[in-house]
C-alpha cells in the first residue's frame, strides 16, 4: 500500500506542468556518488586498477534562453582517481621476504565549473541532455589515505561532459530530479617537467545524482 502511495505521489507530480521562459533560472544543488579511473598509457598505470567510488556534490545553474535550451554552469566538488593495483615487500623472520599485493585508492580532488548546454524535452520538459565543456581545477591529492604533494600534478584540467536526467514537478517553482553523468578529461595528470616518458594518464568518471530544483522565475515579462 505504502509502495503504491508513493507511486502515486510520483506519477502525479510529474504530471504537474512548469512553463520556463526566457531568462528563467533554476538553481539546483545535488549530491549522489561517483565512480572514477585512469585512461591513457597502460604501461604506466597497469591493467590491473579498479574504479574508485567517491562522493560528489554541488550545485549547478540552468539559465533559460527559451522554454527548450538553457545554458548550464555550477560549481562541482568531485574526486577523481583510480583503486591502484600495490604491493610492498614484507620482511618476514619466518619466511623470508615475500610480497604482499593490494589495492590502494589513489584520490584527485577537483573543483569542477561545467560550461554545458542543455535541452530539454517532452511535453512537459521534464527530460533534459546536457553536454559540453567542463573545466577543474585540482586542489588536493592523497594515496592510501594519507596526503601527498601535487606538484608534479596538473593543476588546470579541461574535459568533456555528458549527461541526462528527468525531474519530477512538485511545485510551481520547485521539482525533485535525478541525474547520470558521463566525464572525460583531455588533460594529463602528469606535469609536463615531471614526465619524461611523456606518459598519458587522464581521468574518466561517471556519477550518479539527487537534486533539488529551486525555479527562479524572469521578472522580464515577454512580450
Amino acid at each position: 500500500m505504502k509502495k503504491l502511495l508513493l507511486f502515486s505521489i510520483l506519477v502525479s507530480s510529474s504530471l504537474y506542468s512548469q512553463v520556463r521562459e526566457r531568462n528563467d533560472i533554476e538553481i539546483a544543488p545535488f549530491v549522489g556518488i561517483n565512480s572514477s579511473n585512469y585512461y591513457g598509457d597502460i604501461t604506466y598505470i597497469g591493467d590491473s586498477n579498479k574504479a574508485l567510488y567517491t562522493p560528489v556534490f554541488g550545485v549547478t545553474a540552468d539559465f533559460y534562453m527559451n522554454n527548450r535550451w538553457s545554458l548550464r554552469t555550477g560549481l562541482e566538488y568531485q574526486t577523481l582517481g583510480s583503486s591502484v593495483y600495490s604491493s610492498e615487500l614484507i620482511n618476514n623472520p619466518q619466511d623470508n621476504y615475500y610480497y604482499r599485493y593490494f589495492y590502494e585508492s589513489e584520490k584527485l580532488n577537483f573543483v569542477a565549473i561545467p560550461i554545458h548546454a542543455n535541452i530539454h524535452i517532452g511535453k512537459s520538459r521534464n527530460w533534459h541532455i546536457n553536454f559540453g565543456p567542463t573545466v577543474s581545477f585540482l586542489t588536493g591529492a592523497n594515496f592510501g589515505g594519507g596526503k601527498v604533494e601535487i606538484d608534479n600534478l596538473r593543476k588546470e584540467h579541461v574535459g568533456f561532459g555528458f549527461g541526462f536526467g528527468y525531474s519530477f514537478n512538485i511545485h510551481e517553482n520547485f521539482s525533485l530530479g535525478i541525474e547520470h553523468q558521463e566525464y572525460i578529461s583531455f588533460t594529463n595528470n602528469l606535469n609536463y617537467s615531471f614526465n619524461s616518458n611523456n606518459s598519458f594518464i587522464g581521468n574518466i568518471a561517471g556519477n550518479f545524482s539527487v537534486k533539488a530544483i529551486f525555479k527562479i522565475p524572469s521578472s522580464k515579462k515577454e512580450e
